[in-house]
């Protein structure tokens, strides 16, 4: 399960630049109409997106965001690397030395199958590109 929404945000927002490609760049009230936030939110979002070189930002009146490069070279593994933590699951502290084998235990058995579910999400992220979620709104 994702932490947060950051990474279906992002995804809505690159959709929106990847249907106006080649139109200019779409500023952040158009995005935030879309995704139904605020524009500060798009651009802080956008500034990671930018980081991550998804996008790039127009500066001047007409300016806004496009895409950094083509919708088909952007997949949504790169987005969550963008947007997201590194990892998904985050273990809590425990004692090594803890009386109970369970709380000295559970963050070292645990980690080969969280590290492998994590594994699996990035390699179906990355099967699905943006220009394929572009591609599939009618």
């Amino acid at each position: 399960m994702l932490s947060s929404s950051r990474f279906i945000v992002a995804v809505h927002a690159l959709s929106v630049l990847a249907r106006s490609a080649g139109r200019g760049p779409v500023c952040s009230t158009a995005v935030a109409d879309s995704v139904h936030t605020n524009p500060v939110v798009i651009r802080r979002l956008m500034t990671e997106l930018e980081r991550a070189r998804l996008v790039r930002s127009v500066a001047g009146r007409s300016g806004g965001f496009e895409l950094d490069r083509p919708a088909d070279a952007i997949t949504l593994a790169d987005v969550y690397r963008a947007v997201e933590d590194e990892t998904v699951f985050r273990m809590h502290k425990t004692d090594p030395h803890a009386k109970c084998p369970v709380a000295a235990q559970i963050c070292r058995i645990l980690n080969g199958p969280l590290r492998a579910a994590e594994g699996a999400l990035a390699s179906s992220l990355a099967q699905t590109t943006l220009r394929d979620v572009a591609a599939a709104i009618v």
